[in-house]
């Protein structure tokens, strides 16, 4: 395990929380702004669903084709939105697995770990999966693992003209478990909820939600992010995490390449201009389906 230095150094508690305060509040107000493209005619009358088309019905508020059958769903969701860049570096986006899919990600990080994610489309738009960290498994060092962890997600709201797309759900998974503490340094993200839509370009997607670890000692913490696709063949991907206090806000970063529609390999970089130690990860992305 990579140990964490104490933070050198004092951070602003006064100017730079009114700068970051002031940053939050413009994300939201464009967050849910009306977008400069792809809006919907305002006179345009949606028709009511019944509550089997919401579960079972299209998600994610695109039309695909009318072809049966779970494999067509999800080709022709990669035609829209390559392996469905259901998160970014660490935070969460409200885009879900396709109903009767799955996504497996391997992810490679600090002193020879792997942390392995797996999660399934249950119903269309709630995804169920599981996660289990192997720390030194690369390297000279005995490996040793620790103990498999759940999450969940539920798309509440597609989005529509002026709202926001809705996620709510729940992440158990921590990053660099501490014997001593008998728990993660980094917590994992535990309740969340994450708001998206896109503003400006085509493709070019925001993301900001809140979240805790659990309701004990924790507090609330706020995320913001954004990623922007490129010819369905590179999405370039930034978050700011963890907000809440300077020292432990985490600016994360990363390029994730599509050598086809269902895979996406990620190329991170976590912690920048932090005082804390920088981190270099490597990710596969997969989405297959039933």
């Amino acid at each position: 395990m990579i140990p964490h230095p104490a933070p050198s150094g004092s951070f602003p508690t006064g100017k730079g929380r009114k700068t970051l305060g002031a940053f939050l509040v413009l994300f939201w107000l464009g967050l849910f702004a009306v977008p400069f493209l792809g809006a919907e005619d305002a006179g345009t009358l949606k028709p009511k669903r019944s509550w089997k088309e919401y579960f079972l019905g299209r998600s994610r508020g695109r039309s695909l084709p009318s072809r049966p059958g779970a494999k067509a769903r999800a080709d022709a969701f990669e035609e829209l939105n390559p392996e469905g860049m259901v998160d970014l570096v660490d935070a969460q986006t409200t885009n879900i697995v396709d109903y009767g899919g799955y996504r497996a990600n391997f992810r490679f990080y600090s002193a020879g770990g792997i942390l392995s994610h797996l999660s399934f489309g249950v119903f269309q738009r709630l995804n169920i999966g599981a996660s289990w960290d192997l720390e030194d498994l690369i390297g000279s060092k005995s490996p040793s693992t620790n103990p498999p962890t759940l999450n969940a997600k539920f798309r509440v709201y597609d989005g529509g003209m002026r709202l926001p797309s809705v996620a709510v759900g729940y992440d158990g998974q921590g990053r660099f478990f501490n014997d001593a503490k008998d728990e993660y340094d980094e917590r994992e993200r535990g309740l969340y909820v994450v708001f998206g839509r896109e503003l400006l370009l085509p493709k070019l997607e925001f993301y900001g939600g809140a979240n805790i670890a659990d309701f004990k000692g924790s507090k609330f913490l706020g995320t913001v992010g954004a990623s922007y696709t490129i010819e369905q063949k590179v999405a370039l991907i930034t978050e700011y995490d963890n907000i809440r206090v300077a020292r432990d806000n985490r600016w994360n970063a990363a390029v994730r390449v599509f050598p086809i529609p269902s895979l996406g390999i990620d190329f991170g970089f976590r912690r920048i201009a932090s005082n804390r130690e920088k981190e270099r990860i490597v990710r596969i992305n997969y989405v297959g389906n039933f």
